[in-house]
């Protein structure tokens, strides 16, 4: 990493660290095409285990083989975040598919396909209440083995995701399935205690990993290019689209808030769906960060908030609880939609494409933003 990616990585966390202590209209950051500006860490754990065998892809050797290659990737992809001068910053986050975050929960084995993993949820309510935070459980091990292997590799150069957690109401979709949605009206208690126990799990999962590994402290976490302060975490919030306004309060926002104030606070990934709870999700304690990413078949958030203004008021009102980190903003939409996201608090993901400069793009909303 050269003098000039360091200075450049620097002024970036100064920007973050000063977004999340402001909450004044017109604070916003900047990320332009992030995904695949750098290496990205289950693409390279994920094929290893569906080529396999999956246990000696555990080994702890072998672990720390697959980091020290993943390491080089990160490293030569640096010239690709800092070519663009907005507020990307590396990130590893620890994930080997959305079926692995099952799978460490029950003690059980996911699928692996290519790049990702899926286990099949369907746990009776009778296994359910035996299931347990299990330290020697070869899926923590792995994860701990990750953790302490990146901070071998660590030149205060990136930023480190110990766990990617399914929120307590996605992890207990995960672990029983869709039946659960309508047992919230016939067993509401039983899905209440399950989702407190996945809040609960993911709690000790993060206590786990800290208290074995020797990290810097004050240095901070990061998912997707955002940089979080110590000890902040990653929920996939998906069900939240799932379930109504009323709803929210009574299966979601406790336990989320539980995960989000005993760490370090909590980026929150939502999708389009799930736009009729942004201002509960941003509500909710501890969030950090509301992400809102587009859906098939859905209105694209941007162009609902230059099209409808009660939806606008309302993203904008969300933002000044939690910013909101708005992806995919077409080139075309960017002149356009400014003037309302300097209203709020909002992370401006761009996209960009032949025509249009990503550079030209990050300085009109660094002249529109607070932070500089």
């Amino acid at each position: 990493m050269t003098k000039k990616h360091i200075k450049k990585l620097r002024e970036r966390v100064q920007r973050h660290k000063a977004f999340y202590a402001g909450n004044d209209a017109g604070d916003l950051l900047c990320r332009a095409n992030s995904w695949g500006r750098y290496a990205i860490l289950d693409q390279t754990i994920c094929p290893r285990l569906h080529e396999g065998p999956v246990e000696s892809v555990l080994k702890p050797a072998a672990v720390e083989k697959m980091i020290a290659e993943y390491a080089r990737l990160l490293r030569e992809s640096y010239e690709t975040v800092y070519a663009i001068d907005d507020d990307v910053v590396p990130c590893a986050e620890v994930y080997w598919g959305i079926g692995g975050i099952t799978a460490a929960m029950t003690r059980d084995d996911p699928v692996y396909d290519g790049g990702t993993s899926w286990h099949e949820p369907n746990l009776p309510w009778e296994e359910i209440e035996k299931l347990k935070f299990d330290p020697d459980d070869k899926w923590v091990q792995f994860a701990l083995h990750i953790n302490q292997a990146l901070w071998r590799h660590w030149d205060e150069d990136f930023f480190i995701l110990p766990f990617l957690h399914r929120s307590p109401l996605d992890a207990a979709n995960g672990i029983r399935g869709t039946d659960i949605f309508l047992e919230m009206y016939t067993e509401p208690e039983k899905v209440k205690n399950l989702t407190q126990w996945c809040a609960d799990w993911s709690i000790r999962i993060e206590n786990f990993i800290y208290d074995n590994v020797d990290c810097q402290q004050g240095w901070g976490t990061g998912v997707w290019g955002t940089w979080m302060p110590d000890r902040g975490v990653f929920v996939n919030g998906d069900p939240v689209g799932l379930i109504s306004r009323e709803m929210q309060p009574e299966f979601e926002r406790p336990f989320t808030e539980k995960l989000f104030t005993s760490t370090g606070g909590g980026f929150f990934h939502n999708h389009a769906i799930g736009i009729h709870q942004v201002d509960l999700v941003c509500r909710t304690k501890g969030t950090l960060v509301q992400q809102i990413g587009p859906d098939p078949n859905q209105p694209h958030l941007p162009d609902l908030m230059l099209e409808d203004p009660v939806m606008r008021e309302r993203v904008v009102e969300a933002s000044f609880h939690a910013p909101i980190l708005l992806d995919n903003i077409a080139p075309d939409q960017l002149d356009a939609i400014l003037p309302i996201l300097k209203e709020g608090r909002f992370i401006v993901g761009m996209l960009y494409w032949e025509g249009f400069d990503p550079h030209e793009m990050v300085k009109k909303v660094r002249a529109a933003s607070n932070l500089k």
